[in-house]
């Protein structure tokens, strides 16, 4: 199995998707599927990205294939994986969270208005009162 082949099981496995990868590995688009196909090879500067942007993949697995594809977690190895754990979103999950976010500022929005108007109307209602005395 070629690396190539490891990275798109990781990503797999991760349900990470080409764009995502290709973005935080800030390659082009497309790189993914051009090393597939066999028109390049994966070079030690793309193979750095990789290590310091998935920090739970096991980068000597990714190389030769030996060990295991995630790093173990409680090895001295494992480049402190709990404390600078990273996230990462798909872009259907990064949708999904924009989505709600903007529901919730719409809902905000709509709260703080009717705040306003009763405000308003409570000042209207003090007005007029002041106005028959």
């Amino acid at each position: 199995m070629r690396i190539i082949d490891r990275l798109l099981h990781y990503l797999a496995q991760k349900k990470i998707t080409a764009y995502s990868f290709e973005r935080n590995c800030k390659v082009a688009n497309g790189y993914l599927k051009k090393q597939q196909k066999g028109k390049g090879s994966v070079g030690s500067d793309i193979l750095e990205r990789i290590y310091k942007n998935y920090l739970d993949l096991n980068i000597i697995w990714l190389i030769s294939g030996e060990g295991e594809m995630f790093v173990d977690k409680d090895s001295a190895a494992g480049r402190q994986v709990l404390a600078e754990k990273k996230q990462y979103y798909t872009k259907d999950e990064h949708l999904q969270y924009l989505a709600e976010r903007i529901a919730l500022l719409e809902t905000s929005l709509a709260d703080k208005e009717k705040i306003i108007a009763l405000l308003e109307a409570q000042q209207l209602g003090k007005n007029k009162i002041s106005k028959r005395n």
